[in-house]
């Protein structure tokens, strides 16, 4: 079960804030999938580590100049559809995501930036059809249905006249996630809002996007055009950890109402503590 519903948040937010402030934060909550760990006869809707299946002629995603890329998790999109969990934005139905990141196994130091731009072949999004699941993975997820908001620093926040939120409030939502998801963890997850390690993740990737960090208001409305997609936490089961107990997050350029083009309305960042 989840503390994370409309009438706990809205509970909340009547508790901490004037009552016009309560409803414009309650307007940007945004519903995501929570991946926890699957039990004996829960749905499996994705996987971490393993090997995937990849169709015929499609070649192992590679950086260039730096050697192949890591396999991090995958989604059954099909499983998913059928537990009827909603993630915020459209997603295929069919098919699987593959997800891969560049984590340097040799130690030469090569890193992927969200600044720089160079770096973006380390990572990778792939949908594939026609495969079945990766053999021998470390972590089956099952899919929880989530209610999320947007963090400390988001520029929606300023946009809706709420960059000052109450500490208490601040606390009181810290304290929740703290609740469900664990002391120094961001947890496995679809759609939503990203639980940021370090700050927007949306403005991080509009940085990619748009070759500099201008911080103006066309970085602004850059940053607000892109949707978290993935989320993948540092994992113990697993046997991940990006940077010092880090997260993955893959962006969709979206708003939320049409499947993301792949690999072209995708973006990427990590972020570590």
């Amino acid at each position: 079960m989840t503390s994370r519903t409309a009438a706990h948040l809205a509970e909340l937010a009547a508790t901490h804030l004037e009552p016009d402030a309560a409803r414009r934060w309650l307007a940007l909550l945004r519903p995501a999938v929570q991946l926890v760990p699957a039990r004996a006869g829960d749905p499996v809707v994705a996987r971490l580590g393993g090997t995937p299946e990849l169709p015929p002629g499609t070649d192992w995603p590679q950086w260039s100049g730096h050697g192949p890329l890591g396999f991090v998790a995958e989604v059954d999109l099909a499983a998913l559809a059928a537990t009827g969990a909603d993630a915020g934005l459209a997603l295929p139905t069919e098919g699987r995501l593959l997800a891969f990141f560049f984590d340097d196994p040799d130690g030469t130091g090569a890193v992927v930036l969200s600044g720089d731009p160079d770096s973006r072949p380390g990572s990778r999004l792939l949908h594939v059809d026609g495969t079945g699941p990766a053999a021998d993975p470390a972590v089956e997820l099952t899919a929880v249905e989530v209610l999320t908001w947007p963090g400390d620093g988001h520029p929606v926040l300023e946009q809706s006249g709420l960059d000052e939120l109450p500490d208490d409030f601040a606390e009181a939502l810290g304290q929740l996630l703290e609740d469900e998801v664990g002391v120094d963890v961001w947890g496995h997850q679809l759609g939503g809002w990203a639980s940021a390690v370090q700050g927007p993740v949306e403005v991080e990737v509009a940085e990619t996007h748009l070759g500099t960090a201008t911080y103006d208001d066309a970085h602004t409305a850059e940053a607000l055009r892109w949707r978290p997609l993935l989320q993948v936490d540092s994992d113990a089961a697993a046997g991940t950890a990006w940077g010092d107990e880090g997260c993955l997050y893959w962006l969709a350029r979206t708003d939320g109402t049409q499947p993301p083009r792949l690999p072209d309305d995708i973006g990427f960042t990590w972020q570590c503590a």
